[in-house]
């Protein structure tokens, strides 16, 4: 089920951002990593001549795009490849890239995929070997549609122009300034959101305060003109990072804290959540619901963090 692969997504990335390094993460259950690998799917699970015909007869190289253009009612594709691996890139820059049956993996651009990050380039590679033997599920790999987005879309001006404004201008409504009024959930917010707030603090101003206005916090020109030159400041995955952390969480100010470092992923879901959960605690759980949110939002918020804790890794 999609809660399942949610909760098994959650587990292996939270393993990548506890912690990073240039060797195989240990869950990763592969060949030594410069060799191409096998993917063993079940029998039952193999690929039918008829789709495997489908599938390697439009493009014959290892472009992401296929997955898209393959995709079924279900948010799948059928699987056009057998073995993954790594390789370092041949144009001198030291950057990792996948190959799929030993050909280059491209994005959707038809662009060479290709990080500065052993380490990344391996837990990419382990979302497109740990697909069934049949289908692809692009649901089921952050880190590849992270990585993606950062190469073909985040390193574009116009787009990281486009970024950024959106980010400042949901600023105010961030979920650590807005506060409901005195009672226990308010009291629950301050409580999960103390630490964001006060490295917001450091960070970009010590007048930023929550408000419990409808209309948001009003924040210093100072503040704004800081949130903006950090975020200007970010490289294409680090601002690619930030955008989906703070989108998910509804918030800049957690989305920034989450990638810089400043809280862990558990941190991140408590202050993101906080009034969600003061719901959940005086009404209860609706199963297939709150469940869900629950484990899509660590997805959400382990993935970019993990990729950035693997390129800082190196």
């Amino acid at each position: 089920t999609r809660l399942a692969m949610l909760r098994r997504a959650a587990r292996s990335l939270g393993t990548l951002g506890a912690s990073a390094s240039s060797r195989p993460p240990a869950w990763f259950g592969a060949p030594p990593p410069c060799r191409a690998f096998r993917a063993s799917p079940r029998a039952e699970d193999a690929e039918t001549e008829t789709e495997k015909s489908k599938s390697t007869g439009a493009h014959q190289d290892a472009s992401s795009d296929r997955v898209g253009q393959g995709m079924r009612g279900d948010g799948t594709a059928p699987r056009f490849y057998t073995h993954v691996g790594i390789e370092r890139m041949s144009d001198g820059s030291g950057d990792w890239g996948v190959t799929l049956d030993g050909r280059a993996l491209k994005t959707p651009r038809r662009v060479p995929l290709a990080v500065p990050s052993k380490s990344l380039a391996l837990a990419i590679a382990a979302e497109w070997h740990w697909q069934s033997g049949r289908s692809v599920r692009p649901f089921t790999m952050p880190l590849m549609g992270l990585v993606a987005t950062a190469i073909d879309q985040m390193s574009q001006p116009e787009v990281r122009l486009f970024h950024v404004r959106k980010l400042l201008e949901f600023f105010p409504s961030d979920v650590v300034l807005c506060r409901h009024e005195p009672g226990p959930v308010a009291d629950r917010q301050a409580k999960a959101h103390a630490r964001v707030l006060s490295w917001a603090k450091h960070e970009l101003g010590k007048d930023l305060e929550p408000s419990t206005s409808i209309f948001g916090a009003d924040l210093p020109e100072t503040v704004l003109k800081n949130a903006e030159k950090r975020l200007n400041g970010m490289d294409a995955f680090e601002l690619t990072a930030t955008f989906n952390a703070a989108a998910s969480a509804k918030s800049l100010l957690i989305g920034m804290a989450l990638i810089r470092g400043a809280i862990d992923v558990e941190g991140a879901i408590r202050a993101a959540r906080a009034e969600e959960d003061a719901s959940i605690e005086e009404w209860g759980l609706v199963e297939g619901g709150h469940d869900v949110d629950q484990a899509d939002i660590t997805v959400r918020l382990a993935a970019p963090r993990a990729m950035m804790t693997m390129l800082r890794a190196g």
